[in-house]
């Protein structure tokens, strides 16, 4: 596809957009640059489709941006090879990364250029906000309130973004360095961009979190697919442990359960890996935070899904690892 609009300089930026299946929520994200701060010079826009069958080529064909866009296509790859496909693909000195749900607030991109213009060696994490106002489904709820309450963190100064925060919706790095590394491991269906970021800190790159580089996030996941995530968050963790090398993911694993409260952790002892208590006890709790919310309990119901999500992630921790005692052993 020819460039929407000819540049008459080289980009500073390349806005690398992976997309399956979103037409609509992309030409959103795609008119939220259209009101950057920033002149379209600075920036392209790649659009990698991963084997998208929704009309997103031809919607994205017919609409003239003030920009430089170029639409890539692909077999249905995963949203990391997509990535990687567009990162090769890009003339900007810095990959800025953002999902096709997200709609990056009007200074997204000045932030993110300024960052790298003073601080070469930055990787530059920006928030994934809760649109103020809108309504979203219990467990897409729960992930809004755990990220906000990071986000107090970091803007506090309490915290210290390290590649553990890494998250591939918003966030930026130097092209160069990224590929240096060989770009996202493609085997991680998740974890990937975690993964990547301690691959990124061992280049030598760092970290930080800038909370006006904001994107409001509308994500569009089934709770089927939310129960999935944090137990390949415990299967990852063990192998980019175990595979990878990289020890502090396991450290950062005994370091979270440690803080958990005592609920958490006494629930966790009696029931994860279990034969008969494990499968009882999640038939119990997966269904429960849908009927609590239903019930007018959404609060509660939170509460839940926060106890769910940990013992879901020491399950795959579990289950990857050889059994709940050497899981027990790693975490002591």
């Amino acid at each position: 596809m020819p460039d929407s609009q000819p540049l008459a300089e080289t980009p500073y930026l390349s806005v690398v957009i992976p997309t399956y299946n979103r037409k609509e929520s992309l030409l959103h994200t795609l008119g939220a640059l259209v009101k950057q701060t920033i002149s379209p010079s600075h920036f392209e826009v790649i659009i990698v489709s991963d084997g998208s069958t929704d009309g997103t080529s031809s919607a994205i064909k017919a609409v003239v941006f003030p920009f430089s866009v170029r639409l890539l296509e692909q077999v249905n790859s995963g949203p990391s090879v997509a990535r990687n496909f567009g990162a090769r693909s890009a003339c900007g000195e810095v990959i800025v990364y953002l999902d096709d749900d997200i709609e990056p607030v009007p200074q997204f991109l000045e932030l993110h250029e300024k960052a790298h213009r003073t601080d070469p060696k930055i990787v530059l994490i920006g928030p994934q906000s809760m649109p103020r106002g809108e309504w979203f489904p219990i467990w897409i709820a729960w992930e809004h309130r755990m990220l906000e309450n990071q986000y107090v963190r970091f803007r506090s100064g309490e915290w210290q973004a390290g590649p553990n925060n890494l998250y591939s919706g918003n966030f930026s790095v130097n092209r160069a360095d990224l590929i240096a590394i060989g770009g996202f491991d493609s085997e991680f269906k998740r974890q990937e961009d975690v993964e990547l970021g301690f691959r990124l800190a061992q280049h030598g790159l760092h970290f930080r979190f800038d909370g006006d580089a904001d994107g409001y996030h509308r994500p569009v996941r089934t709770y089927a697919s939310w129960l999935n995530t944090p137990f390949l968050y415990g299967v990852r963790d063990v192998q980019m442990s175990r595979d990878k090398g990289e020890k502090s993911a396991m450290e950062l694993a005994k370091e979270n359960f440690s803080s958990r409260n005592p609920v958490t952790r006494l629930m966790a002892k009696i029931f994860v890996g279990r034969p008969i208590l494990e499968p009882a006890l999640f038939g119990i709790l997966k269904p429960l935070p849908l009927l609590l919310d239903k019930i007018g309990l959404r609060k509660v119901g939170i509460a839940v899904l926060s106890l769910l999500f940990n013992l879901l992630y020491l399950q795959g921790m579990a289950k990857e690892i050889g059994g709940a005692q050497k899981m027990w052993k790693s975490l002591s």
